[in-house]
């Protein structure tokens, strides 16, 4: 498959309009490839999954964490984005970022979570003012509300983590607003929009002050909200028009937290990527 035509297509389907402003997103490192025939799908680009990547012969990663972010003065192997890519231009492996593109999209970053928690998605909880059904985030309403506890149990079956969290007003909850990774610039919007709950991750101390007692506010951590996304990017490639010939899936977990004392989390997310 031609590099630049995989990239113009998958631009199709989620268009760099919808992403947010200042993300760094479509081709990052064409490595001095112009086709390729294996395409390796990720949430993040670590050293390991880049070996994995180039074990299985991939000549492509769409990647949802862009592996270039910040302005680059140089580029060596004394830092990590230095070694990691060196190590794919070596391998001649091109690199393409889809992510808060990826976050808008109607079966996007916060859908695949609500999914996955059993949850109906109503409407995003910001809309996309340019393209018609996209937006950031979601609101997901229930016929017969849930607990907090009975929330917080499913959110901790789903996301194999420890969770934080404040109470709202409500003993009931209704309406649950989500917003895959850090999203409290967001929490604005789940308040204006009545949530009984905002999830979102990377949420500051005093953000759980802010909204305690009006508004509940779980935290499950950035990794454990997004682990769906190289799935969701998987079925997005799948049905455009033209695919690569393969397309391999990373088995290797990025999520560079560990938990103390119960290390039981990480084997339970290791498991969850090779379902």
């Amino acid at each position: 498959m031609q590099l630049d035509c995989f990239v113009q297509t998958l631009s199709t389907s989620l268009p760099p309009a919808t992403a947010m402003k200042g993300d760094r997103i479509g081709l990052q490192l064409q490595s001095g490839r112009t086709e390729f025939s294996t395409l390796f799908i990720t949430m993040d680009l670590t050293e390991e999954v880049a070996r994995e990547a180039i074990a299985c012969g991939a000549e492509c990663i769409l990647t949802f964490h862009p592996l270039l972010f910040s302005p680059l003065t140089t580029l060596t192997e004394e830092d990590r984005v230095g070694r990691i890519a060196t190590m794919l231009v070596q391998h001649r492996i091109a690199v393409v970022v889809a992510h808060t593109n990826f976050d808008a999209f109607p079966r996007g970053t916060s859908t695949l979570l609500a999914e996955a928690l059993g949850l109906t998605v109503q409407t995003f909880l910001v809309p996309d003012g340019g393209c018609t059904g996209f937006g950031m985030g979601v609101v997901c309403e229930m016929t017969e509300g849930l607990s907090l506890d009975e929330l917080l149990q499913r959110i901790a079956d789903v996301t194999h983590a420890p969770l934080r969290f404040t109470e709202g007003k409500n003993a009931m909850l209704y309406r649950i607003a989500i917003v895959g990774g850090s999203g409290m610039s967001l929490v604005d919007a789940a308040l204006s929009a009545k949530a009984d709950v905002f999830i979102t991750a990377d949420v500051k101390y005093h953000d759980f002050h802010r909204v305690r007692g009006t508004m509940a506010l779980i935290d499950p951590g950035h990794y454990e909200m997004e682990q769906f996304v190289a799935r969701g990017l998987q079925e997005v490639v799948q049905k455009m028009p033209n695919q690569p010939e393969r397309i391999v899936l990373s088995k290797t977990l990025p999520n560079p937290v560990r938990y103390y004392p119960a290390s039981h989390y990480i084997s339970k997310q290791v498991e969850a990527l090779h379902k």
